[in-house]
Parts: structure tokens; C-alpha cells; sequence
């Protein structure tokens, strides 16, 4: 038997995977599952309540109404709950899916390693506010991301998207999972290690090519 506990397997690997690999009977699955919803949530509200990402609908704010423009705001609110749900059912289950298609690990406890990689990746998220709201910095060119280097290299956007999804935050994802896969698996090592990398790559090309498209909606709003 195994009580999930999320910060102990960050901060205490070795010991709660072993545990975890043992379980047969895991507690507080539903209720954590449950708890990361709300957070994942709350999180995209409150970027969304503050303004973050809201270019689309205030772009040409001046041609609405009062009651148009408030209409928008919460037509992108619901928008951003939409998506945090998305988001978070892609995160935990349809890449725990990806994980056991290909080693030989409960799903469940494929899920609860998720279930930290969407805690960093939300931490992530947090630390865009400040960067935003008093810096005027974006995402793809956090100074935790490759993004600034690569807008030193190169003037084409779809490129620094990409190396401003890749940061020091996923970097240390790629690590955690690699090293929870290798004890929870029997998978080869080499594998896992391809099997992850090339996973991110595509979710890094994937977030650039979201990026590009949002970006292109704003030029036609603009006109």
C-alpha cells in the first residue's frame, strides 16, 4: 500500500519510487487527481483575470460596446477553463497513455508521475505573471527558456517559439521522468531516454506551431 505523496516523490525519489513500484493498493489517487484540476483552473483564471493572452479581444476594444467587450472577456474566460482542462487531461493522461504503450508500468502510477510533471509545469506557468505584468517579457523569451538565445540567432518565429517551450523547467521534467521510468521499467535504458526526448520534441513543435497560429489570428484581427 502506498500514500501518494507528490512533494516526497520530488524531494525523496529514491525512497517513494521504490514504494511505488511496490504498491499494489495506492491511496488518495482521486482525491489528488481531483485537487490538480482545480489548480490547473484557478491558475489559467487567474492569468486570465489579470489580462495575460487577452490581445485577441482587446485589440480593437475600442469598437465594442461596454457590454460587447465584458461579453468577450467572458466568453475568454470560459475559453481558458476550456483549455486548463484540456490541458490538463493531455498531460496526465493521454502522455501516460504515450508512457505505457511502451513499458511495462501500471497506468495509474504512470499518472501519478504526471502528476508532478503538471505541478512543475504549472509552477512554470506562475512564474510567466511577473515576468508579463512588470517586465513586459513574454513566455517564449523567459529568461528561464532558450528562447532569448534564439532570437539572438534568428528572426524566424516558428524557431524561437520552439527554444522558448524549451526551458530549464522542462529540462528538469525530461530528467524526472527518465529517471522514474528507468526504476519503474524494465524498458532499456536507451529507449526510455529516446522514447522521452523525442516526446518533448514534439510537444516543444507543437506548442511553437500554436504559438505561430495565435500570432497570425492577432495580424488578422489587426487588420
Amino acid at each position: 500500500m502506498y500514500a501518494i505523496n507528490l512533494l516526497k516523490l520530488i524531494f525523496r525519489q529514491e525512497d517513494h519510487l521504490f514504494k511505488l513500484h511496490r504498491a499494489e493498493k495506492l491511496f488518495h489517487f482521486w482525491k489528488l487527481l481531483f485537487l490538480l484540476f482545480v489548480v490547473s483552473i484557478l491558475t489559467y483564471i487567474w492569468t486570465s483575470w489579470i489580462g495575460l493572452g487577452t490581445d485577441p479581444i482587446s485589440v480593437n476594444a475600442t469598437e465594442f460596446t461596454h457590454t460587447e467587450y465584458e461579453m468577450r472577456k467572458l466568453w475568454f474566460l470560459i475559453g481558458r477553463v476550456a483549455y486548463a482542462i484540456l490541458f490538463t487531461v493531455f498531460i496526465l493522461f493521454v502522455s501516460s497513455l504515450f508512457w505505457w504503450l511502451f513499458n511495462d508500468v501500471r497506468y495509474r502510477k504512470l499518472i501519478i508521475i504526471q502528476m508532478n510533471v503538471l505541478l512543475i509545469m504549472l509552477l512554470e506557468r506562475i512564474t510567466w505573471i511577473p515576468l508579463m505584468v512588470y517586465a513586459g517579457i513574454d513566455w517564449y523569451v523567459s529568461p528561464f527558456s532558450f528562447g532569448v538565445a534564439a532570437a539572438y540567432i534568428t528572426d524566424i518565429e516558428w524557431i524561437i517559439y520552439f527554444f522558448g517551450a524549451v526551458s530549464l523547467f522542462q529540462i528538469w521534467i525530461i530528467w524526472y521522468q527518465i529517471k522514474s521510468l528507468k526504476y519503474l521499467s524494465s524498458t532499456k535504458k536507451h529507449w526510455i531516454w529516446l522514447g522521452v526526448i523525442s516526446w518533448h520534441i514534439l510537444l516543444w513543435a507543437g506548442t511553437a506551431a500554436l504559438a505561430n497560429y495565435d500570432l497570425l489570428l492577432l495580424y488578422i484581427l489587426n487588420g
